[in-house]
């Protein structure tokens, strides 16, 4: 045995492709490799081992090794026909059929020359494998230059199995430099099915998790209302704390298109500017743009800062440019907002600029949001008085503003006092609240003064019964009764105007809340009681809940007076609410909620759905309406249908299909297969959506395609973020 520093060539290929293999690529699909690396366990970790037919040291400071030559360690393996080293330079030298091999590489070469006191290399002709990146290539001539940088020439490699290589990229020069974290390479050639598909004289790369400026994936596509789309980001690492993505987009109906984002970050300032702009070719003299600035800030005294500024050129934009920012492709009112905010120990303030852009410029002005300029609210929460005894206070002064409407000031104080008591079998919690509202009005038809002060009070009380079920006790089961009494006088608020005021959806929950309304413009006249009761089932073993039902309904001593509309509610009984959740399974979950009109003997909602998601199958059933919800003055009645499903380990099925029943059109259908092989895999989506205030009878189609190479990048549109937007429990293998 030799005591040895000998580096051998530890870490060189790995190093290399560090960077080229994504953590979560997935290898099943190829064939298992034919070496396998078995560790020499009888060798210290500081021990070297040499064998060879002959052994020559002639000064003890060169040992040459002579047919059939190897040269071991526990962790790294060189063999050769002829390997010459000299202990006091630490120069290796190794010709003829010379292989090296450690538990994740193998290479082989005919001529090797290392110099481990500077780190450096050469290997002729060298053939490679990292086993555990699935990648294998050759080159020319490997040159390790020193501790950071490598050379490589005439490069080949690629993920796929070495004797089925579907695709592969070659290199005339490509340069690795670990210090700086940056590669780069010189007239590169990406191969597929032995087609070249994309040449690129030079670019640079990043080796590890530093940025580094260059081209990102570029993205195809093609739809019914832009034509073929090219998309071609571009990064910017303009310094360690600024950035910028520039990305062209050419669409082939309506022209071209340039995006930015722009990213800055200091200690306590952050935030991103985000711009796009097209002439539009499919709209005579029709400039289309988008523009938004985010900011964040941490200022003095804890407070912290919210800055949001944006604007869109037209109501369509989102909707013809989905990718641009998809966060805004379903609304109807842009927001722009400046809030400061701090918080204390039991209470927390907010002080908010808010206004609104509405998209559609028909919108009537009584439909569009009143802006907020400003709003400050405060919120306390006290230490209890005695035991459960708790007074929260909110406090919210905000001034109203919307062109040709009333606009005004309004200060909303809401004390309360309440007692928490509860076990493990109930609860019990009386509330006592004051609300006081003043109004301070400009173009208001009556007064300009109004104020309201209205108390409330509610109890909330319930138990909770448990019994053991099922033939083995494998199940607990709860009865959970509850009753909720509100009592709210009427006072006359039909000179209030309405400035942020809606009523409350008809859900199990609200009917346990003490006004009907939300916001602050409505407090809801009340004598009533409300009538609840649910029952859950947990696994007794696990804990996990496995059913939970719910049913209630709310009983009127009284009629409604106080509306949004100046009508009067006579009816004794609300709709009666009954929600469903089942899980059947880990994999499986069923909800159901259904309205029930008792006065008019209807069901006023409906909803039903099933999801089931189990190693990359998902499937989902759903069936919604509503009569509250109108679309052009009638209720919304859809169902849907959505599958991933996995034929086999290569090829998975995607489709979906959701479909408006009240004008029989189409809300959104998807149809698309994804294969996926050993090295590369291929998305294609076919996608048809319907235009909402259009009643769907106008749809967009559009196709998209997606090849993934694995080790490598990939090329095409972002499909996977669309299947999951639409196919809850959808999974991408690759």
């Amino acid at each position: 045995m030799l005591r040895s520093r000998y580096l051998l060539i530890a870490g060189l290929i790995p190093a290399l492709f560090a960077q080229a293999g994504l953590a979560a690529e997935d290898w099943s699909l190829c064939r298992i490799p034919s070496f396998n690396f078995t560790e020499a366990d009888n060798i210290a970790s500081d021990e070297t081992s040499v064998e060879a037919q002959t052994i020559v040291s002639e000064d003890n400071e060169t040992v040459h090794l002579v047919g059939d030559a190897s040269v071991i360690r526990a962790q790294q393996q060189i063999s050769a026909d002829d390997i010459l080293f000299n202990k006091s330079t630490e120069e290796i030298k190794a010709s003829g059929n010379v292989e090296f091999a450690d538990p994740s590489s193998r290479l082989q070469s005919p001529r090797v020359e290392i110099d481990n006191r500077n780190a450096s290399a050469t290997f002729e002709q060298p053939v490679f494998m990292l086993h555990s990146r699935h990648i294998s290539g050759q080159a020319d001539k490997i040159e390790k230059l020193d501790e950071y940088r490598s050379r490589f020439s005439d490069l080949s490699y690629t993920s796929c199995d070495p004797d089925d290589r579907d695709w592969h990229l070659r290199a005339a020069e490509l340069e690795i430099d670990d210090e700086s974290g940056r590669g780069s390479a010189k007239h590169t050639t990406i191969y597929f099915k032995e087609f070249p598909f994309l040449y690129l004289p030079y670019f640079q790369f990043p080796v590890d998790d530093r940025r580094l400026s260059g081209l990102l994936t570029p993205t195809y596509g093609y739809e019914e209302s832009n034509g073929t789309t090219v998309i071609l980001p571009v990064y910017w690492n303009i310094a360690p704390n600024y950035d910028m993505t520039i990305t062209p987009a050419s669409f082939g109906k309506r022209g071209f298109q340039l995006n930015t984002e722009n990213r800055y970050l200091f200690e306590t300032h952050q935030g991103e500017l985000d711009l796009s702009y097209l002439d539009d070719d499919d709209e005579v003299d029709d400039s289309r743009w988008f523009q938004r600035w985010r900011h964040r800030t941490s200022l003095a005294y804890d407070i912290n800062g919210d800055l949001l500024l944006a604007e869109v050129s037209d109501r369509d934009f989102f909707d013809d440019f989905g990718s641009v920012a998809p966060e805004y492709n379903d609304i109807n009112h842009l927001e722009r907002h400046l809030s400061f905010a701090r918080s204390g120990e039991v209470w927390r303030g907010l002080l908010l600029w808010q206004d609104y852009q509405t998209l559609d410029r028909d919108t009537a002005i009584d439909s569009r949001p009143y802006s907020r300029l400003p709003s400050l609210s405060l919120d306390a929460q006290p230490e209890p008085w005695i035991e459960n005894l708790q007074t929260p206070v909110n406090l919210e002064i905000t001034s109203f503003d919307r062109d040709d409407s009333v606009t005004g000031t309004r200060t909303h104080i809401v004390s309360s006092l309440n007692w928490n008591a509860s076990d493990s079998w109930y609860f019990f919690e009386p509330e006592l609240q004051l609300a006081f509202t003043d109004y301070q009005l400009d173009e208001n038809p009556g007064d300009d003064s109004i104020s309201r002060g209205l108390p409330t009070l509610s109890i909330d009380t319930g138990l909770i019964f448990e019994r053991l079920a099922g033939s083995r006790n494998q199940w607990l089961q709860t009865l959970e009764p509850r009753l909720y009494f509100l009592h709210t006088p009427f006072e006359d608020q039909d000179d209030i105007p309405d400035f942020d005021t809606a009523l409350s959806a008809s859900t199990y929950n609200n009917l346990f809340k003490n006004n009907r309304f939300t916001g602050a413009d409505r407090i809801g006249d009340a004598n009533q009681v409300t009538f609840g009761l649910a029952s859950r089932i947990f696994d007794n073993d696990s804990g996990v809940e496995l059913l939970n039902a719910r049913i209630g309904q709310v009983f009127h001593f009284k009629d409604r007076r106080v509306s949004l509309d100046g009508s009067r509610d006579e009816e004794t009984r609300s709709d009666a609410i009954a929600e469903l959740d089942v899980w059947p399974n880990s994999r499986t979950k069923i909800e159901a909620r259904t309205v029930y009109n008792q006065e008019q003997s209807e069901l006023s909602g409906k909803e039903f759905s099933i999801s089931y998601s189990d190693n990359g199958l998902a499937m989902n059933l759903g069936y919604y309406f509503d009569k509250d919800v109108l679309v052009d003055e009638d209720e919304l009645e859809q169902a849907l249908v959505s599958m991933a499903y996995p034929i086999n380990e290569r090829w998975t099925f995607v489709g979906k299909i959701h479909h408006s029943l009240l004008f029989d059109q189409t809300v959104e259908n998807l149809l698309g297969l994804n294969y996926e092989s050993c090295c590369w895999g291929l998305k294609i989506l076919a996608r048809q959506t319907g235009d909402e205030d259009e009643d769907f009878a106008e749809t967009d189609s559009g196709v998209y395609f997606e090849i993934t190479f694995k080790g490598l990048s990939q090329v095409g549109q972002d499909i996977d973020t669309q299947l999951r937007d639409s196919i809850p429990g959808y999974r991408s293998d690759f």
